[in-house]
């Protein structure tokens, strides 16, 4: 049996193991689409009963760090942008589970501004950001235009590969290539117009009304890995959410 953690004392225990899961997860002892080793086997390396290792995996689940599937076991979630983007267009037309085609409008490293140091809590000012201005579109109908932020140092291997390819699916080459997971997202809705190059983008009139979508994307450990500033235009854009 191996040596158990050394975790905080002070916490409810469940919380610790779940916080000593979490940090397995971040450093990827278990990778996206993995299974975890059973309840039973990881309560006996933490000296726990198996409820108590079954609420750590329930606080885990809750938090969509993990998912169980009947039968099979608990698995680390994969990053197939469970929060997508396209839940805001309206589709014409158009099967939804189609995925509309991405392109690369612009792709650069640059020294970060003070707005994207603070969106991205980037410690030092000398850090740069790799940006990424993208189109999405069916067909020849441009539906969301994105603006993306990313810390230069983690995404490292990102910019060359952008360069050959155009993922309709950002997150799992994320994943993939910079072995960096996303977890969580918070997305703030807001009215505006569009303007700069974005109009000519969508064949639109500048100052056209449009719905602007701004997300904070953060890792299973809760730091900031992409800041995305997305539009709709007001005639394009549809959001549907059931409440039980």
């Amino acid at each position: 049996m191996s040596q158990s953690p050394v975790i905080d004392q002070r916490l409810p225990r469940h919380v610790q193991v779940r916080d000593e899961l979490m940090r397995r997860i971040a450093d990827r002892v278990w990778k996206a689409g993995e299974a975890l080793p059973s309840e039973e086997r990881l309560a006996a390396e933490f000296s726990i009963s198996v409820g108590t290792m079954r609420k750590a995996i329930q606080a885990l689940e809750q938090e969509k760090v993990v998912e169980r599937i009947h039968g099979k076991g608990t698995f680390v979630t994969r990053a197939f942008e469970r929060s997508s983007m396209l839940r805001f267009v309206r589709f014409r037309g158009t099967e939804q589970q189609e995925l509309p085609s991405a392109h690369i409008l612009t792709l650069e490293t640059k020294p970060a501004d003070d707005v994207m140091r603070g969106k991205l809590q980037l410690r030092s000012a000398t850090e740069k950001v790799l940006y990424l201005h993208r189109s999405r579109a069916y067909g020849d109908e441009v539906v969301l235009v994105e603006h993306i932020w990313l810390p230069a140092k983690r995404f490292a291997k990102l910019e060359s590969y952008l360069k050959r390819e155009s993922p309709p699916l950002l997150y799992p080459v994320y994943d993939e290539l910079c072995d960096v997971v996303v977890s969580r997202a918070v997305d703030e809705l807001s009215m505006g117009v569009l303007d700069g190059p974005d109009p000519a983008i969508f064949g639109v009139d500048p100052a056209t009304p449009c719905m602007r979508i701004e997300r904070t994307m953060r890792d299973h450990v809760g730091q900031v890995v992409e800041w995305r500033v997305s539009f709709v235009p007001a005639d394009r854009f549809y959001y549907s959410v059931e409440i039980r």
